[in-house]
C-alpha cells in the first residue's frame, strides 16, 4: 500500500523520529511535546499501585483531574474524596471477588 502527499510526509517523519525542522519547538516558538514510547507508558502504568489506578479511574469517571480536584470548593472535593475512599475500601477488600461465592453449582 502506498501513502501519498501529506500523509506520506507525516508518516515518514513519524518513522524517522523527527516531527519538525525547528529544534525545541515549532515555528511559533511553542515547546515540542515530549514523546513517550509505548514501553515507557507501560512501565509507568505498571508501577502504579492498585489504589492509584482506582483513584485515576474515579477521577476520570467524574471528568476531573488532580489539579481540578485541588481547586474545587471543599464540599465537592470532600464528596469526591469520600467516594474514592469508599471505592478503594470496597475493591481492595475483595468484596467484588466474593460475589456469587455462596452459589451452589453442584446441582
Amino acid at each position: 500500500m502506498q501513502i501519498s502527499g501529506y500523509l506520506a510526509s507525516v508518516y515518514g517523519q513519524f518513522r524517522s523520529g523527527s516531527t519538525s525542522s525547528v529544534k525545541n519547538g515549532d515555528a511559533t516558538g511553542a515547546p515540542e511535546p515530549t514523546k513517550v514510547s509505548a514501553a515507557d507508558a507501560f512501565i509507568k502504568e505498571a508501577q502504579k499501585t492498585p489504589a492509584q489506578r482506582i483513584r485515576e479511574e474515579l477521577l476520570a469517571r467524574h471528568k476531573v483531574s488532580e489539579e481540578d480536584l485541588a481547586a474545587m470548593d471543599p464540599e465537592k472535593r470532600s464528596a469526591i474524596e469520600k467516594e474514592i475512599a469508599e471505592e478503594l475500601k470496597r475493591r481492595l477488600a475483595g468484596k467484588d471477588a466474593q460475589r456469587g461465592a455462596a452459589v451452589d453449582l453442584t446441582a
